[in-house]
């Protein structure tokens, strides 16, 4: 389980993106970059009645969001891992299970894959997964990875951010995807003890930081909202 860290999100029109790159290279800080560029592929998991959803639309302080995270071809997810993330008080900590999910299978069916995922997860991750859990959707996107010198304050950037609808079929749709837009997402993250560090870090930032959510995104998009 991770520790308990801050995770700060700045939206960016495609138009201040230079400006925002040149800002983390030339801060005291002196962010570089961590890893190389990879593609994220998040399978979200939803109540029939998207409670998750509906949790962080209204702003609740406590809140939790179940999804499966594997990286790189998105026909493969061999390599998944299920992702649970608690949240309270603009705190948040993530527990993780290898949970690989077979798409090669034919007739690919997703109760099927859930539930074989299901069962070869521990008892924990098995609680954490929960019952009566259907996929809403897939979320899509290119990151970019930098770190801060002092190793304090991790950078993220996402782009090309688009979703595949997994509702109302039984049948994996990663063929149609629908864009969430052009525009980047700047996420500054850091453990909670570094919270003064993190809050100068925002202050100098040319952008405010607002609340923003690829799955209400994603789930705004589908609905047409």
């Amino acid at each position: 389980m991770d520790a308990l860290r801050f995770e700060v999100k700045i939206p960016v029109p495609v138009i201040k993106m230079q400006q925002l790159r040149l800002w983390l290279k030339r801060h005291p800080l002196l962010f570089s970059e961590q890893y190389d560029k990879r593609v994220i592929n998040s399978l979200y998991l939803d109540s029939c009645g998207l409670a998750r959803y509906e949790e962080n639309l209204n702003g609740i302080s406590e809140r939790k969001k179940v999804r499966l995270r594997w990286y790189g071809d998105i026909a493969d997810a061999s390599s998944a891992k299920l992702e649970f993330k608690l949240r309270r008080s603009g705190k948040g900590k993530k527990i993780t299970y290898k949970a690989p999910l077979d798409f090669t299978r034919a007739p690919f069916n997703w109760r099927e894959a859930l539930d074989n995922c299901y069962e070869q997860l521990p008892h924990e991750g098995q609680v954490s997964m929960g019952n009566g859990v259907m996929p809403i959707l897939i979320c899509r996107y290119e990151r970019e990875y930098f770190i801060s010198a002092c190793q304090k304050i991790r950078a993220t950037i996402d782009s090309e951010i688009e979703v595949f609808d997994q509702r109302y079929s039984n049948r994996l749709n990663i063929t149609k995807p629908q864009s969430l837009g052009v525009y980047y997402l700047l996420e500054l993250k850091a453990d909670e003890a570094y919270e003064e560090e993190l809050s100068s870090l925002i202050s100098t930032c040319p952008l405010r930081p607002s609340r923003h959510s690829k799955y209400v995104n994603g789930i705004r998009k589908l609905v047409g909202k």
